[in-house]
């Protein structure tokens, strides 16, 4: 189609127009350039981002291809957005912004926005339209707490723990309270034992769920019961690890409580008590969070008193069998020697009281 002269020296003084808009603005800072050209660098290494320009093409600010203008691409745009309205002979590119295509405006060849969008308003782009998304900021790193902030959130974490030890606690005793009575019966009675059986249940809890598995994988039903077998075998630890913590608390409880009528009572009274006492270490590590070897000293007693809680609870509840099974105390049992009054009878274990006899007097004056 041939244009009129009028014509072409219209699109002349379009297109000198967004050259100078172009030319106005102002050089970018070196950093921005760098910034730029990472961007680049990046996307080359993709088959889409293979046609991009150098850096030295991109014109930095917003850019306007005006309606009637034809211009020869590619037509780049760095930190801002490429409005085209005319005729763009090839590609158009944005980085940091968006390629717009007005209603009268054309792309023969390819619109890409990397970190924007291409936005088709009506226009028409002869070739294929990316749009790449800017890459998801870094959460910023979180600064650590130090001074009365850090001992604050210290504080806070074994006030939250130890308000669930108490809350499991005050279920256990409501709903399973005789087993765990029984399991704290276990470890009072038999403490040493109780631990030794806790730490090797501690032992042998992963070659057990093992053995499990692998007697389940000789029959097609077991196959099927695997997970099930597993999920229960994790919920039957873990109810055992928390009764016999419970009834370490409980006990450890027992020697600043006395005993009362109530039973229930007392066992809850024992157990907050004893909650506290196993809290203490830990109450010691929030307290000296800011001094580094204070804090690595409080934390190994912690520990270590919460082991040896924990694993003779745990030996005590497989010894009474999750508190199903009471643990008889053995007596030594005292003779006790009948009393001189007393006679054995022909029935068994009744005594009888011997009938006083009376004593025969001598006659008055004898031997006289």
């Amino acid at each position: 189609m041939r244009r009129s002269p009028l014509a072409l020296l219209a699109a002349l003084f379009a297109t000198a127009g967004a050259v100078r808009v172009s030319a106005q603005q102002s050089a970018p800072s070196t950093a921005a350039r760098d910034s730029v050209a990472q961007v680049l660098d990046s996307a080359r290494a993709k088959a889409s981002g293979r046609a991009l320009p150098s850096v030295d093409r991109f014109t930095w600010g917003d850019l306007t291809i005006p309606a009637g203008a034809t211009v020869d691409g590619p037509v780049a745009a760095a930190h801002g957005t490429v409005n085209v309205r005319g005729l763009v002979k090839g590609d158009v590119f944005a980085v940091g912004g968006d390629v717009i295509v007005h209603s009268e405006g054309e792309i023969t060849g390819s619109a890409l926005a990397l970190q924007g969008k291409v936005i088709v308003n009506g226009g028409i782009v002869g070739g294929e339209m990316q749009s790449v998304a800017p890459p998801a900021a870094a959460a910023p790193a979180k600064a650590k707490l130090t001074g009365g902030a850090a001992v604050q959130h210290a504080l806070k974490i074994t006030a939250g723990w130890f308000v669930v030890v108490l809350l499991v606690g005050l279920g256990v005793i409501l709903f399973s309270g005789a087993q765990l009575e029984g399991v704290v019966q276990a470890l009072e009675n038999r403490f040493s034992a109780a631990f030794l059986v806790g730490i090797a249940a501690q032992v042998g809890v992963i070659p057990l769920l093992v053995v499990l598995c692998l007697a389940l994988v000789l029959t097609i039903v077991g196959i099927l019961l695997i997970p099930f077998a597993v999920v229960a075998y994790i919920l039957g630890v873990a109810g055992l690890v928390a009764l016999g913590a419970l009834a370490a608390a409980t006990v450890a409880g027992h020697a600043l409580v006395r005993e009362g009528p109530n039973v229930r009572a007392r066992a809850l009274q024992s157990m907050v008590v004893g909650t506290v006492l196993l809290t203490l270490p830990w109450l010691a590590c929030a307290l000296l969070v800011n001094s580094p070897w204070g804090e690595v000293l409080a934390r190994i007693v912690a520990v270590a008193v919460t082991w040896v809680a924990a694993s003779a609870g745990l030996g005590a509840a497989l010894i009474a069998r999750g508190g199903v099974r009471r643990v008889q105390v053995h007596a030594a049992r005292v003779e006790v020697p009948p009393a001189g009054w007393q006679t054995p009878t022909p029935i068994g274990g009744v005594v009888a009281v011997r009938r006083p006899t009376a004593t025969p007097s001598s006659p008055s004056g004898a031997g006289t």
